[in-house]
């Protein structure tokens, strides 16, 4: 699934020539995230317990120990990964249909987070192949319209030996996050005549992605995703039936 679409989000910014819009993180999405967390600008917080807040020294503590042991040195921290917040009630509600978008996108060039010393840098290569979006699907009664709730950006551990299962890392709040993704910059390497911010880019939906969870509730295949996808749409058609 190495999606050109996708590829701006993660990209690491090869020459400064081609430049444009005064975006301070040009590195892509991943890159901007760990930035923002190390400057203090906001919290990320553990994803299997999403009221517990991780500073920069803690992502860094996690981090090397998924990769000093695999993801197994974490399988024991208050239990699985769950959002059993998110979702409601029904075959056919609208809170039944919040997808995950889950991004690969193409290899990129590894480089390790600047500042913060020795002991404050780790390994970005494990991170920057999966982003998952958590939101909720809301019908909006006042302007009759169905949207998306964004909530929670996850980034996920996988394997770089491709043995292991993939393995949640840390969740940010969108909320926390807005005003640092209008600062990073979505590149096209095909055509830079348009530049345009990575908050766009995903407000917008202009990505590829698919379901992999439903209400909490993993989707096994692309088969099954894609039947997911024509729920959400039959669904909204449905509302508009009287």
């Amino acid at each position: 699934m190495q999606e050109k679409i996708n590829a701006p989000l993660r990209m690491q910014q090869k020459s400064t020539y081609t430049q444009k819009g005064g975006y301070s993180e040009t590195n892509g999405l991943v890159y901007a995230l760990i930035n923002g967390l190390r400057r203090g600008d906001y919290l990320a917080y553990d994803p299997d317990s999403l009221e517990k807040s991780l500073n920069y020294q803690d992502v860094v503590t996690r981090a090397q120990k998924i990769s000093g042991g695999g993801s197994s040195e974490l399988d024991g921290e208050e239990g699985e990964a769950g959002f059993d917040d998110f979702g409601g009630e029904g075959d056919f509600g609208a809170d039944e249909f919040a997808p995950e978008g889950d991004f690969i996108a193409d290899d990129m060039a590894v480089v390790k987070p600047s500042g913060g010393g020795s002991n404050a840098d780790f390994s970005m290569t494990p991170y920057i192949e999966v982003i998952e979006i958590i939101e909720d699907r809301i019908f909006d009664k006042v302007r009759s319209d169905m949207y998306y709730d964004l909530q929670w950006i996850r980034l996920v551990w996988v394997d770089p030996g491709e043995t292991l299962p993939d393995k949640n890392f840390i969740c940010f709040a969108y909320k926390d996050i807005m005003e640092i993704l209008d600062d990073t910059q979505w590149k096209n390497p095909f055509n830079d005549a348009e530049y345009r911010s990575i908050r766009e880019i995903i407000e917008l939906r202009l990505y590829n992605s698919y379901i992999v969870s439903v209400n909490d509730r993993d989707v096994r295949s692309l088969q099954e995703s894609d039947q997911r996808k024509n729920q959400i749409v039959e669904f909204e058609h449905n509302l508009w039936h009287f």
